[in-house]
Parts: structure tokens; C-alpha cells; sequence
């Protein structure tokens, strides 16, 4: 069944898949040591924002690694955002963290006020107009600290044979479909929501429109490389990581 975007992450058994896994994932953790590097010359990584904070899976790893004064954490879900709260308190960083039900294309009334921005959760595979995405990745810069680090994940047309193969045929086609060639039903538990799966070219090509620079993107596949190690395509999503500073 299709679903919009906001509909399908309020609903209570989509939200019960979010609370599996709480602690951050060897890559987050790799994007966060980076950003220290990128920004120690300037100083400490005080104040983040994380878009599509969801139910808070990484807010918890957030907090420990950069142990900041304050987390704003936003999300399009109301109860996504409820539950997150409930969580806030459990991990015992609701006093450093405010939340807000809100879409990322609308934050943009504040300016230079923070020195991190997070994309995680691959929450813009569930963005499908190029525009929007754009106006995130605007908004992003826009609320960042000169030097200020984006990090985030996104959905990454290479990967398993299937998923690869359907945007290899839909790239013949790219005369006609353009950018709209990452295009693509996502979703899971039977609930189909339009969604964008990025290439590594137009996920810098995006990033470097938006004003960014010292942009680094890694495939999954290519950071367990870096690592030394085998990454099997079968068994994961081969999501594309970035990192960029302002």
C-alpha cells in the first residue's frame, strides 16, 4: 500500500522497527571522528542539530562521543518525536536535547549556530524531489558555524544485484529521466513511500551546488576497504556516508 512520508513514520509498528538498534554503527563513528578532526583548529563541536532524529537511536551516541552543552533534534513525526522523549529521559540526556516536530526544509530561521549538522538514518532517501533535498542541504549549511562539519548517510543505487541492476536499466533512460533516475518505491512492513537513492556523483554534485566543500563520500563497501574488510552486498544496504564542512 502507498503511503506518504509522514504517515508511514507515525505509524506504531514502523516506529517499533527504529528501537532495535541504539548504539551508533561502526561508520557513524567513523563520520564523527572526522568531524572532530575537520573542526579541532577551530575549536570544540559544542552545538548540534540532527534532522530525522527518529526516535533518538543516535542522540544517545551523539552525547557520549562529544559530550556537546545541546542537541536540537528534529523530526517530521509527532510520534516519533514523542517516543523520543521518552527516550531522552531513560538515557539521561533530556537536559541537554530539545526536540521538534518539524520538516527539515522548513528549518531556517536561525543562522552560524551550531558547529555540527547530522542527516543520519538515511532520511533523505525519503525526499524524492531533487529541490527539497537541496533546500535541506541549503538549510543545513545555512544553520552551520563557519567550518561548521554535515554528516549524514543516504540510500546508494549500488548495491545488492537486484537494486543495482534496476538503476543500470533506469540509466539508459537518463535522457529522458534525468536526475529522477534514483527514483524508487522504499519502505518495508508492506508500505510502499516515494523515495531517492543516490549515486556517489550526484550526491557531490548535490553537496557542492548546496555550498559545501571538502566533501568525502564512501559507499559502505568502500569504507570496510578502507578497513581492510570484505562487505558483503547480499546481506546489507551499501548506504553511500558523507562528510563536508561549510
Amino acid at each position: 500500500m502507498k503511503v506518504e512520508n509522514k504517515s508511514f513514520w507515525e505509524r506504531e509498528d514502523i516506529i517499533a522497527t527504529q528501537e532495535v538498534m541504539t548504539s551508533i554503527s561502526d561508520f557513524e563513528h567513523f563520520m564523527f571522528e572526522s568531524s572532530l578532526k575537520r573542526y579541532d583548529k577551530i575549536g570544540k563541536i559544542d552545538r548540534i542539530k540532527v534532522f530525522g532524529c527518529g526516535t533518538g537511536r543516535e542522540l544517545s551516541g551523539i552525547a557520549k562521543f562529544y559530550k556537546p552543552n545541546q542537541i536540537v533534534a528534529s523530526d517530521i513525526s509527532d510520534n516519533m518525536i514523542e517516543k523520543c522523549n521518552q527516550n531522552l529521559k531513560v538515557w539521561g540526556i533530556d537536559t541537554i536535547t530539545s526536540t521538534i516536530v518539524g520538516d527539515a526544509k522548513d528549518f531556517n530561521k536561525v543562522a552560524n549556530e551550531f558547529e555540527l549538522v547530522t542527516i543520519l538514518n538515511s532520511m533523505l532517501t525519503y525526499v524524492p524531489v531533487r529541490k527539497d533535498r537541496l533546500t535541506i542541504f541549503k538549510n543545513a549549511r545555512q544553520i552551520l558555524a563557519e567550518d561548521g562539519v554535515l554528516l549524514g548517510t543516504v540510500h546508494n543505487q549500488i548495491g545488492a544485484l537486484r537494486k543495482t541492476m534496476y538503476f543500470k536499466l533506469r540509466g539508459l533512460f537518463s535522457l529522458f529521466l534525468g536526475e529522477k533516475v534514483g527514483n524508487r518505491n522504499t519502505g518495508f512492513k508492506g508500505f510502499k513511500v516515494s523515495g531517492y537513492y543516490y549515486t556517489k556523483k550526484g550526491l557531490i554534485t548535490d553537496l557542492k551546488e548546496s555550498g559545501f566543500r571538502d566533501i568525502e563520500v564512501y559507499s559502505i563497501e568502500e569504507f570496510h576497504a578502507m578497513k581492510g574488510q570484505l562487505y558483503n552486498r547480499k546481506k546489507g544496504y551499501n548506504n553511500l556516508i558523507f562528510i563536508a564542512s561549510k
